[in-house]
């Protein structure tokens, strides 16, 4: 069943949370969960599990985006000749990877909204 700690828990795999940030990440997967249910085609299954993960993936961007406006530094770590670095802004285009990803494995479950049929004029 898709609630808000399934959310949380598969949000879990997706990024390293201790528990502060997951209690604060709680109210944030209940918010993506009603997104993704508000995209729900009337037939399609609330509690498949596809609906849960796409919720923690937009949760998981929502958290890049919100991370990356706090604290836009680039972060990085040196180990001797090998440097390793990691800008907000690949954390964020990875996780809008992660979601569209997982909005594609549920895309039968949505409804289309973004046909629109008008008729030409002359």
């Amino acid at each position: 069943m898709a609630n808000s700690q399934n959310v949380l828990f598969r949000l879990r795999q997706l990024v390293t949370l201790d528990e502060e940030g997951a209690e604060n990440a709680l109210p944030l997967c209940g918010m993506c969960l009603e997104d993704v249910k508000c995209r729900l085609r009337s037939d399609a299954n609330a509690d498949d599990p596809r609906v849960a993960q796409a919720a923690a993936a937009l949760a998981c961007y929502r958290l890049a985006v919100r991370n990356a406006a706090e604290n836009g530094d680039k972060v990085s770590f040196k180990a001797g000749d090998v440097t390793v670095s990691r800008t907000p802004a690949s954390t964020v285009e990875f996780a809008a990877a992660m979601r569209d990803d997982a909005f594609l494995q549920a895309v039968d479950l949505f409804e289309d909204n973004s046909f629109v049929f008008r008729q030409v004029g002359k």
